[in-house]
């Protein structure tokens, strides 16, 4: 059953997707309050916490990745602040609305965000929020193999976490 928090969270999440994917380093603010209100609403503040500090580095490190491999190439910045806040919301999500990845086996999720992740970015750059600087497809396969190998590396961290909160 899809829980009223979970739906929250969600939409919470698409706010600043598309705030950053529209405004970009304009969302800055409108992103900021909305992260808050998504902490804020947190059934778990002090795993959701840890996460953040725990797995924002790794979430910025393959946007760092992707950038000196010449996957992509960002208007504004290295790594743009709006960004470094969309990986914030997502992170926010593991949790809550996406709390289905975490039960899912570990092949199965690397799988679904090879997949899928990718996508997020190839609509992202249709808005010119970014450059592709390969050809689709090689963007496709590479950004989504380290996308899904990170996240599911995330999605590892946030489960110690919760064993640790728990023991």
């Amino acid at each position: 059953m899809i829980q009223k928090h979970s739906v929250i969270n969600f939409c919470l999440f698409q706010a600043v997707w598309f705030t950053t994917l529209l405004l970009e380093e304009h969302a800055i603010f409108i992103s900021c309050t909305v992260i808050l209100i998504m902490f804020y609403l947190s059934k778990q503040k002090t795993q959701d916490i840890i996460l953040l500090i725990t797995a924002l580095p790794l979430a910025i490190g393959l946007e760092l990745l992707s950038v000196y491999f010449n996957l992509i190439t960002f208007k504004t910045s290295f790594i743009p602040l709006w960004l470094v806040l969309l990986w914030a919301a997502l992170l926010l999500c593991i949790n809550s609305s996406m709390a289905l990845v975490t039960r899912i086996k570990p092949p199965n999720a690397f799988i679904i965000c090879m997949l899928f992740a990718p996508l997020s970015y190839l609509g992202a750059a249709n808005f010119g929020a970014f450059t592709l600087s390969v050809a689709t497809w090689q963007f496709y396969l590479v950004y989504g193999f380290l996308w899904a190998s990170v996240f599911c590396c995330i999605l590892q961290i946030n489960n110690k976490i919760k064993t640790y909160l728990v023991s």
